[in-house]
């Protein structure tokens, strides 16, 4: 399994993190993500009797994604699937191996600037980076921001699909990452992120 990348995960938690008042939040993707993870989402469903509906729960409460698949806690194992400046942020960590996707979520602290300043520095720094390519940023709103991209690890081109997400007074980082799967299949994973303030 490959490791995240470690350069991306700094930019990301060093981009500014104050506490601000949320909703009780939930994430669906795009329009453009939503239909092609809805598509994925049926074919996997009609391809395999053993696929099932799972929710998977932060070791912190806060937040819930729900996932079609057979993901299983990798937190044991997370040295060898994260990078080390990530072990501490870490508050979800699954794989599926059926479909070679990792899904990880990381709380960033609380959050030091507005939203949209912090959607803006996140996306220019997504552009400006020289060592991810295919890179797709989606609109923010008030409390979230999708984005994609792919970079090498490993002689492997490895996949990401995120979303930057304020809840709980938190900044989250929520990203399914594969060397195999498809963009489609890494958003549909993502489709539906809970996060319950209190």
């Amino acid at each position: 399994m490959l490791k995240f990348r470690l350069s991306l995960f700094v930019i990301i938690a060093s981009l500014g993190l104050s506490a601000c008042t949320q909703k009780d939040t939930s994430v669906t993707m795009d329009a453009s993500d939503t239909q092609a993870a809805s598509s994925v989402a049926s074919n996997v469903a009609s391809a395999t009797a053993v696929t099932s509906t799972q929710t998977l729960t932060s070791k912190d409460g806060k937040l819930s994604i729900v996932v079609n698949g057979d993901f299983a806690d990798a937190m044991d194992s997370a040295n060898d699937k994260v990078d080390q400046a990530q072990i501490n942020s870490l508050t979800l960590l699954q794989y599926d191996a059926s479909s070679n996707i990792t899904l990880a979520v990381s709380n960033l602290g609380e959050i030091k600037i507005k939203a949209n300043e912090y959607f803006k520095n996140l996306a220019d720094s997504l552009k400006n980076n020289a060592a991810i390519s295919n890179i797709k940023v989606g609109i923010a709103t008030e409390n979230r921001m999708n984005y994609r991209f792919s970079h090498q690890q490993n002689g492997a081109l490895l996949n990401e699909s995120c979303v930057a997400l304020i809840g709980s007074n938190n900044l989250y980082s929520v990203c399914a990452s594969s060397d195999s799967a498809s963009d489609a299949a890494l958003a549909a994973t993502l489709k539906t992120i809970n996060v319950q303030n209190s």
